[in-house]
């Protein structure tokens, strides 16, 4: 008998570890499919993941249980090199197996369960309790009841009550099961050539006009064809009665056909060919396929300027990594997942590719995963989530604009997709390439030690030059009386573009119309109650917002602590940029493009089209237009508020706010034409502020990396992040000060440094209270043996409620 070694889908740490269940005789198992077995002493049913086969077990006989059922018709959901990856992102990242293999796996797929009461039928004499009686009574002639109904109705342990009443056969709590298959079915007809009726309803329709469209329909299909009755509608112009009445006599079969779902048509594209590379380019190409041939692979850092052509390196490498068979992941962060990079990829490689992100349908996101597990494409561009597609023979990984922060997930597990991807490459022992005209400081440092081959491309293709960037001091402009969001000489320059019919773009990395809602009087603040975070007026809705958890309020008349009328907004958002924009320019026609414009399925596309049609001649928007985008007809940016960036409460803040700046500068003069870009500061002596305006990176990173040493910050370091959070304000303050106590006991050599605990910067999120505590020491390993341990010695307390999020080198700590 074979034995499978079994994950089973549930989020208790206790239960992290592999079960083995029997294989019964007939079902062909393997390794990775998703299964359903029975578990704990009910036997409860749960999604199970099989991680490997064995004729052996330890289990007794007796005590060893059969798998139920085998999901996916038998195909693997996790391919090995998935597996091993999944294993490293549990130790990498502080989780259990099976909440990376949720990770890995696409969203939506997963079983759900439910549990439902039924009453049975019992001797009406049978004597009942009161409390039997009233729930025997709420019940009624209901059936499958929901459980969850029923104890939120009952207080008390009524759980244990409804099974004591099982036990006497009053009643039967009945476990559900539902998946989502997200299947596309088409129905096709066919002819019944050997149905009795056959003959004679061909001959009626044949004699009788009123039946035409039974003979059309005959005629047709006699030959053995199918045809849905879209295309037999489409074809004969009749109605659906026809086909209902060939369907009821039995004469028209019907078959039930699966098929994915395709997210564009490759022939609304026209096919390119590969450019003639230009000398950096074509020396660029050298070194990575030289890589590529090696035996251990360096990941390669592409650092290329704005407009270098680092897409077209991708295509060349995609295009021998598929003329060996192979299969290529492209990553690009969903913001910068842009028609234009699309249309590149698909125009060149037509049926092979195909994309996932998240404005998709959840079902088209499910069949370009089917795509890729049955071998039916072989490029696939998307986010984060596109590195787990199931391949078979993964040749290259490349990861375009690597520097995005959004490559790091926010829930658990809480992995950076530059190092998972790193090691998905080893894995697979193929290319990993990432391309950047900013790179992170890590990345760049690492390439610097030679731990990554670094490639430079200094040069624009297709004659293109930098764009000449000016800094506007906005301190000056209000000291000289000029109130506006726009400097005077950004006034000055958009109209100067708009009499000669050429584009601009604003750019302002906050979208909404405030960024605060206060009281002029008292000077409250409206904040969210579940997240104690400021709301953020939006204009449009006429609404307070929560940006966090998305809560919505109105706007109060009067303020809620003091009863004042004066109600004032504070703070400038992309909406409020808009409207001024609008005042200021009265003859333009403006697009905005944010999260909140960007909200329904392909409104994306479509502003974007608009504006690279000419329908627009101003697009103001937030990093989302910042990202790879290529419009020869723009030759101005504003970037409206760099002070934006620079000053959030995190050790990337001068990082990120100096790649923003280069991002968007480098939307200006992509042809012939130079562009023109004006940074708007409060801190034109910023030195990410002047090297964001000479285009320098490498003197950016020589000053950033230079105050990384001082301070103690990642590369030079590491640090932990601590997060506790619970519903009870007071329990999370006493279990975060129990961890302090304990870590800095457990630190005897005095390896670490400390850093509070102290309310997190955000307290309190969807109504739960936070706490934070950061340790930091120069080695990484030793911190995390001391570290996890006692954090895990932590969560064995099963008195609190208390939760610990635990994060590595975290960029955002909030």
């Amino acid at each position: 008998m074979m034995y499978a070694k079994v994950i089973v889908g549930l989020n208790n740490p206790q239960m992290d570890k592999m079960f083995d269940y029997g294989v019964p005789e007939g079902m062909k198992v393997r390794q990775g499919v998703r299964v359903i077995v029975p578990f704990g002493s009910r036997n409860k049913k749960e999604e199970g993941y099989v991680i490997s086969l064995s004729e052996e077990t330890d289990v007794p006989e007796d005590k060893i249980k059969n798998i139920l059922e085998m999901l996916d018709e038998g195909k693997p959901t996790f391919t090995p090199e998935l597996l091993e990856l999944a294993e490293w992102m549990r130790s990498r990242y502080f989780c259990t197996l099976n909440q990376c293999l949720q990770a890995i796996m696409p969203a939506g797929i997963r079983t759900k369960s439910s549990w439902a009461v039924n009453l049975k039928v019992f001797a009406g004499e049978t004597k009942l309790t009161p409390k039997e009686k009233l729930l025997v009574d709420y019940i009624g002639e209901r059936k499958n009841v929901p459980l969850d109904e029923i104890q939120a109705e009952f207080s008390g342990r009524i759980l244990d009550f409804l099974r004591r009443m099982e036990e006497k056969g009053l009643l039967e709590i009945k476990q559900q099961l539902r998946r989502s298959e997200y299947k596309k079915e088409k129905k096709l007809y066919s002819l019944d050539m050997e149905h009795p009726l056959l003959e004679a309803a061909w001959k009626k329709a044949e004699k009788d006009k009123r039946l035409e469209g039974q003979r059309l329909i005959l005629e047709y299909l006699r030959n053995g064809e199918e045809a849905t009755a879209e295309e037999l509608k489409e074809k004969f112009g009749i109605t659906e009665s026809p086909i209902k009445t060939l369907l009821c006599k039995g004469i028209l079969k019907e078959r039930k056909q699966t098929e994915l779902r395709n997210v564009f048509d490759a022939e609304d594209y026209e096919k390119t060919k590969a450019f003639a590379p230009t000398a950096e380019q074509a020396d660029a190409l050298a070194a990575i396929r030289a890589e590529m041939a090696k035996e251990e692979k360096r990941p390669v850092l592409l650092h290329g300027i704005t407009g270098s052509g680092k897409t077209e390196i991708y295509m060349q490498i995609i295009a021998d990594v598929l003329a060996k068979g192979q299969q290529a992941i492209v990553l690009v962060p969903e913001i910068a997942l842009t028609p234009l990079i699309l249309e590149r990829f698909i125009s060149r490689f037509g049926d092979a590719v195909s994309v996932t992100h998240s404005r998709l349908s959840m079902g088209e996101r499910v069949d370009q995963w089917k795509k890729a597990r049955d071998g039916e494409i072989s490029v696939i561009i998307g986010p984060r989530s596109a590195l787990f597609m199931p391949f078979q023979n993964v040749g290259a990984i490349i990861m375009d604009e690597a520097h995005e922060n959004s490559y790091v997930s926010d829930i658990t597990p809480k992995y950076d997709t530059r190092d998972v991807a790193a090691e998905a490459a080893k894995k697979y022992n193929c290319l990993f390439l990432m391309g950047t005209a900013t790179p992170d400081l890590v990345s760049y440092h690492r390439a610097k030690e030679g731990e990554y081959l670094l490639l430079e491309l200094n040069e624009r293709t297709g004659g293109g030059t930098l764009p000449e960037v000016f800094v506007t001091d906005m301190r000056k402009e209000l000291a000289e009386g000029n109130r506006s969001a726009f400097s005077r000489e950004l006034q000055k320059a958009i109209r100067e573009n708009l009499r000669k019919g050429e584009q601009t773009m604003l750019f302002l990395n906050r979208r909404g119309y405030a960024t605060f809602v206060s009281c002029r009087s008292c000077g409250h603040v409206m904040t969210c109650p579940e997240c104690d975070i400021t709301y953020t007026y939006h204009a449009k809705e006429n609404a307070l917002v929560c940006h966090y958890c998305g809560r919505r309020a109105d706007i109060p008349k009067v303020c809620p602590e003091c009863g004042s009328k004066y109600i004032r907004y504070f703070g400038t958002g992309t909406q409020k940029i808009e409207e001024e924009a609008r005042k200021l320019f009265p003859e333009a026609r403006i697009l905005r493009m944010d999260l909140d414009t960007t909200m329904t399925k392909h409104s994306h596309e479509k502003i974007l089209e608009a504006f690279g049609k000419g329908e627009a001649d101003i697009l103001i928007g937030t990093q989302m237009i910042a990202k790879g985008h290529d419009y020869p007809n723009v030759t101005l940016v504003g970037i409206m508020a760099a002070d934006l960036s620079l000053n959030v409460d995190s050790y990337t803040a001068s990082e990120t706010g100096f790649r923003l700046m280069t991002q968007a500068a480098g939307r200006a003069g992509r042809r012939d034409d130079r562009g023109r870009v004006f940074i708007q500061t409060y801190q034109p002596e910023h030195y990410a502020v002047k090297h964001a305006a000479d285009q320098d990176f490498k003197g950016f990173f020589e000053e950033e990396i230079l105050m990384r040493q001082m301070m103690g910050y990642p590369p030079f370091s590491a640090f932990f992040s601590i997060l506790i959070v619970g519903e009870e304000k007071n329990a999370v303050e006493v279990a975060a000060q129990k961890l302090a106590v304990k870590l800095a006991k457990a630190d005897g050599e005095g390896i670490a440094t400390i850093l509070g605990p102290v309310p997190a910067a955000l307290a309190k999120f969807r109504g739960e209270y936070r706490w934070q505590l950061i340790i930091k020491a120069a080695e990484e390993e030793a911190l995390r043996e001391l570290v996890l341990p006692v954090v895990e010695s932590m969560k064995k307390d099963r008195k609190s409620d208390v939760r610990y999020q635990v994060s590595l080198n975290p960029v955002n700590i909030v």
